[in-house]
């Protein structure tokens, strides 16, 4: 990257009541900085949303002895000539793949990587095309051997609704897949939105600098206090104070070099600088004049009284500084927790603590600084990382390799930089003589930007230095950075040992070599274990954590809470040398689901399982949480006029909204002369309107779509009785894809048909039907998850049992779909023939939670209910709300449904139109 690429300057941002208050606040304090406004990339907006349910794991080819016989694992299973190297049940989302051999051994013909999502290929083909962008996804997604410094690195997502499987055929290889699963784990930015985030140059949209008073010894520059988040942060200053600069986040100090992404000390020959970007953080080596710039785009929220600001280690005033701050709104009950470490290798068989808190958090980036190690030798880089969550002694994540968890191989190539992790700096002391008498120093970074570490409980995260822990002399600085959430505490925890017929064992975890060996007593079993809970009344979420035997896999159940599904447990990875081990699935809880004498009874149903399903203990802990939304509607107005439209009066019924690359928005939907024909509706309208959306719509004095030249979208062909309800998205090459159903004869199969546009003006239908359905299956949508689509339909739970619910599917290439599954199932008093009470389904994600809304006819015309679930795949039956509005759609402020404005349209027979309102209370 040139140091040019780190110049540029970018237009201000919009300004709203909180944000300016910030700005007047630090325009009015003594020593501070005049800071600009901006908003947070939406791939960071989503750290700064709790997600209690993902469990954040890895499989990998680690000694399972707890030596360093790391590698050449042959996998969980084998199919054939292939090495089943993952394979997961459930909801989850792979973050990451990384893989290495000795070159040679890569480069032998023959070798095939194979991924399946829900059922489907995503990609089968070679390693060398995967990863070195000769496949459906390029850098910096993917990278090959030369990009990641020693190995292959995968950033792709893939998420899955039921079950993924990663496989390999070829030479024996080291690895490791991160992934999440339970309750959302799915959810997350697609492929491109990721990589457009890891590619972007976002120095440029840092603002001009100005002058600043340097700090001085008790006299810090302050740069930002809150209540305000910190989104962008931009200073230049005298390259060789940068070893005197401390960073302090509220009562948290961090040395600038470690703050800013360098990993460096500042004394080193070098002044410890680099010129690099990665996705958070970025450094301009000293110019001419001997300025230095740092930048980092990590935000960083502070609360009432916070300062972020910087200080003066030692020595007098620094004089020069050019600082420039941008800000966004403030996040109220999160917190960045910045850990600086400066430690010495302990010298024996344990791991050295890097980061350690007990609070609930997303941990999203390490930087460590090596060094001071025995001559020639680089040994402490087989270390392995070894991660625990809400106090399990079994790490959920553990590694092969120091250089191997910064996504390096064989102890790296040489300095890189990367999006996500990095060596910026290797220096070699002494190089002479082949490095027998080199010492060695590592500047080196992972960000987990896309595979964020999440703890409901705390987390413990240790490296080890050397083989076993035990390497010395070594110096290890480092820096953990992670966001901590306040609305989620521990009120309580239930203990429960297994019952049953159970058998004595004695076992290590598989962790560091030095792990006692336990005694346990442990049930073996496929059969439903049934728990009664007694949880506090205000508990808002449950951890389900096992204790059990990996000596057998695999092992899966489902988990019921009072009946509803709550999620999946299956463990993929047998250990029969140390097989004690634990895990863990998140379980919202309902309001009124506990207190008031109930006890819910918990199933964990293991019927099932391929291998005995092992169980020692249970432990059932309590949270508190935020209470569910209380949401209200504002004025409905008018958006789009039918009834008064010529050869009226007409109505729109089920409808979709999208904006255009231009700015412009579609409305599209069921169009007829009234009244009411169902069986007579053959098109979808076309209207039109100017941007920005919504915001400006809910305002205007007459409705803002008008009917486009045009006039219609679509209209029925021969072998199609009726269409209903077309729902529009965006596809990955940027054309438009519109859902709709299709009527025929049999009730029992009705179809689904697409259409393609690039314009959003003119649509032709793209193959035959998708799939058909029962129960008069209609009103799709469509959603997309990575690079999972899922269409949510209405549809009853099965003919023998005809209640009303919302059925999905998913494909990865729109023609190829999985079976059908339920969403939400309603109770028996809403069975009927066409499933009635679940009509026009919608789904949307909003900081950490999916919303389903239906429209229940029966109920009321105009009866439409929210749902909402952490996982976009099974929503509880009881709504947490009720709406007036028939068919609603939904869209955002700025199309940001995480933190804009929420509107919705309404429509039907009888309105004259479409109509918009604001939601509030999300």
């Amino acid at each position: 990257m040139s140091a040019r690429s780190l110049d540029g300057a970018a237009a201000g941002a919009h300004l709203d009541l909180p944000i300016s208050r910030a700005v007047h606040d630090l325009l009015d304090a003594p020593g501070a900085t005049a800071p600009s406004v901006a908003s947070i990339d939406p791939v960071l907006e989503d750290l700064l949303s709790f997600h209690p349910g993902w469990m954040t794991r890895s499989v990998t080819t680690h000694d399972p002895a707890g030596g360093n016989d790391d590698g050449y694992r042959a996998g969980v299973a084998l199919e054939g000539e292939h090495r089943v190297l993952f394979h997961a049940r459930g909801e989850g989302r792979i973050t990451r793949i990384w893989m290495t051999a000795p070159r040679a051994e890569l480069d032998k013909p023959d070798q095939e990587l194979w991924i399946e999502i829900d059922g489907h290929t995503v990609f089968r083909g070679s390693p060398h095309d995967f990863f070195e962008g000769r496949g459906p996804w390029r850098s910096p997604l993917a990278l090959g051997i030369d990009a990641s410094s020693g190995a292959f690195t995968s950033y792709v997502p893939f998420a899955w609704s039921s079950e993924a499987k990663v496989r390999f055929r070829g030479v024996r290889i080291y690895y490791q897949v991160t992934y999440r699963e339970g309750p959302g784990a799915a959810s997350g930015p697609t492929p491109e939105e990721l990589a457009r985030f890891m590619a972007e140059d976002w120095t440029a949209a840092l603002p001009a600098r100005s002058h600043r008073h340097g700090p001085s010894l008790g006299a810090p520059l302050v740069l930002a206090t809150g209540p305000a988040t910190v989104s962008g942060l931009d200073l230049l200053i005298p390259a060789g104070r940068l070893k005197d600069l401390v960073v302090r986040v509220g009562g948290q100090p961090v040395p600038a070099s470690f703050f800013f992404g360098l990993a460096s000390t500042g004394t080193e020959a070098d002044g410890g600088w680099t010129t690099f970007r990665s996705a958070l953080h970025a450094a301009r080596a000293p110019d001419a004049s001997g300025v230095g710039r740092l930048a980092t785009r990590l935000p960083i929220p502070l609360a009432e009284g916070e300062a972020l600001s910087i200080e003066v280690a030692e020595g007098g005033e620094i004089a020069g500084i050019e600082a420039a701050v941008t800000l966004a709104t403030a996040r109220p009950g999160v917190r960045l927790l910045a850990h600086y470490r400066d430690q010495e290798a302990p010298g024996r068989e344990t791991t050295m603590p890097f980061f350690e808190s007990d609070e609930p958090l997303q941990f999203v980036g390490l930087l460590e600084h090596l060094g001071g190690g025995r001559l020639g030798d680089r040994l402490y880089l087989e270390g392995d990382e070894m991660i625990r969550t809400d106090g399990m002694s079994y790490p959920l994540q553990i590694g092969t390799g120091t250089e191997d968890y910064y996504n390096g191989g064989f102890y790296f190539i040489g300095a890189h930089s990367n999006p996500f992790s990095g060596q910026l700096r290797f220096i070699v002391h002494d190089p002479e003589d082949d490095w027998r008498n080199a010492r060695f120093e590592h500047s080196l970074y992972r960000l987990h930007v896309a595979d964020p570490i999440v703890s409901r409980s705390g987390m413990r995260f240790g490296m080890e230095a050397g083989p076993t822990g035990a390497y010395a002399p070594l110096r290890v600085r480092s820096l953990g950075l992670a966001y901590a959430f306040s609305d989620h505490r521990v009120i309580g925890e239930q203990k429960v040992r297994a019952r049953g017929r159970r058998r004595l064992a004695r076992s290590a975890v598989d962790a560091e070599r030095t792990a006692p060996r336990r005694r346990f007593r442990l049930r073996e079993a496929r059969g439903i274990t049934r728990i009664e809970v007694q949880c506090p009344p205000d508990a808002r979420g449950l951890l389900l954590l096992r204790a059990y035997s990996a000596e057998k896999t695999p092992q899966t159940a489902r988990v019921r809470l009072d009946g509803r599904e709550v999620g999946v447990i299956h463990e993929m990875l047998a250990n029969p040398v140390r097989p004690l081990a634990e895990d863990a699935l998140w379980i919202d809880l309902l309001p009124g689901e506990c207190g008031g004498g109930r006890r819910p009874v918990l199933e964990i149903d293991a019927t099932g399982s391929p291998a005995p399903w092992s169980e020692s203990s249970y432990t059932l802990r309590f949270f508190s949480g935020p209470p569910a939304p209380q949401l209200t509607q504002g004025p409905a107005v008018k958006i789009f006029d039918a009834h008064d439209l010529p050869g009226g009066p007409f109505y729109v019924n089920d409808h979709s909204i999208l904006q255009l690359a231009d700015g412009r928005w579609i409305l599209t939907g069921i169009f007829h002369h009234e009244p009411y024909r169902p069986e007579l509706e053959r098109e979808f309208v076309l209207a039109t309107a100017p941007g920005p959306g919504p915001e400006r719509w809910i305002e205007a004095a007459s409705p803002s779509f008008s009917m486009a030249p045009e006039g219609f979208a679509a209209r029925a062909i021969a072998d199609e009785r009726w269409i209903w309800a077309p729902h529009m998205v965006r596809d990955r090459d940027g054309s438009l894809v519109m859902v709709f159903h299709v009527g025929t004869h049999d009730p029992d199969r009705f179809g689904f048909r697409i259409a393609r546009s690039r314009d959003g003006i003119r649509w032709a239908r793209e193959g035959g039907t998708l799939f058909e359905d029962i129960c008069v299956a209609r009103d799709p949508m469509l959603v997309r998850l990575a690079d999972l689509w899922v269409i949510y339909y209405t549809r009853c739970a099965s003919r023998e049992s005809p209640r009303s619910g919302v059925a999905y599917r998913t494909s990865l290439d729109l023609v190829r779909w999985s079976p059908p599954a339920m969403a939400l199932t309603l109770g028996p008093e809403t069975a009927m023939p066409n499933s009635g009470h679940t009509e026009s389904p919608f789904v949307f994600e909003r900081k950490g939670w999916f919303y389903l809304t239906f429209t229940s006819y029966p109920v009321d015309y105009d009866a439409t209910f929210v749902h909402r679930s952490r996982s976009p795949f099974a929503f509880p039956p009881r709504p947490i709300a009720r709406l007036r509005a028939h068919a609603a759609e939904w869209i955002a402020e700025g199309s940001d449904f995480d933190k804009g404005r929420l509107f919705f349209t309404q429509a039907g027979p009888g309105k004259g139109g479409v109509f918009l309102q604001e939601l509030f209370g999300l």
